[in-house]
């Protein structure tokens, strides 16, 4: 995606209904799953940013893209916000579940660097979830934090998915790292390929 200093959405039916059918499975899913089990607190933490990392690799592969189409942007904005809402239920289940809504116990069990960085990473998300929605300024600033919480949030998932966890989500993990620098890849050679297309490249006027 690029800046073009607007921040209006019109979002089709068929957009809306690609993003909500595999949000609405899958954190159905991740939350009927655990009913097998004796741990449903832990374990539907566990699916739920299974969940999460599978719908916020659309988003960011979105985001990487080159191009800035309606479809393209629409696809970002409804991937983002239904992936921050599946991870809003991961954390409400890691922190009055896992961590029984204990601020000791989260403390304790993410370690002081880990938890603040996690405060960040959601209000980050957040608020840029909200600008997106409803902020029409199309001001620059917006544009430049939302490139920032990209890079942030993306090397967030990818550090926690593949390296710090371990299981499937190294799977979904290494998925969404080789997505999102395909589509870097793409986005680097769609540049390079700007100037020889206005015949400015390789000593071109």
């Amino acid at each position: 995606m690029e800046f073009t200093g607007r921040e209006s959405y019109s979002i089709t039916l068929t957009e809306f209904t690609i993003a909500f059918v595999p949000f609405g499975l899958l954190l159905a899913a991740a939350l009927l799953a655990p009913e097998t089990t004796l741990e449903f607190g832990f374990y539907r933490t566990v699916y739920t940013i299974w969940a999460t990392t599978a719908l916020v690799t659309p988003a960011m592969c979105a985001f990487a893209l080159p191009g800035n189409s309606d479809r393209q942007r629409n696809i970002w904005l409804l991937f983002w916000s239904f992936s921050f809402a599946c991870y809003l239920v991961h954390m409400s289940y890691a922190v009055f579940s896992v961590y029984h809504g204990s601020v000791q116990e989260f403390l304790k069990g993410q370690g002081m660097f880990a938890a603040v960085s996690n405060v960040i990473f959601t209000l980050w998300w957040a608020g840029d979830v909200c600008l997106a929605w409803f902020n029409r300024s199309g001001a620059r600033w917006v544009w430049v934090q939302r490139v920032a919480a990209h890079i942030y949030i993306g090397l967030t998932f990818v550090a926690s998915t593949v390296f710090l966890k371990h299981g499937f989500i190294n799977v979904l993990g290494i998925l969404f790292t080789a997505s999102v620098l395909i589509c870097l890849m793409a986005r680097f050679d769609a540049r390079r390929r700007a100037p020889l297309a206005t015949g400015k490249g390789f000593g071109g006027a």
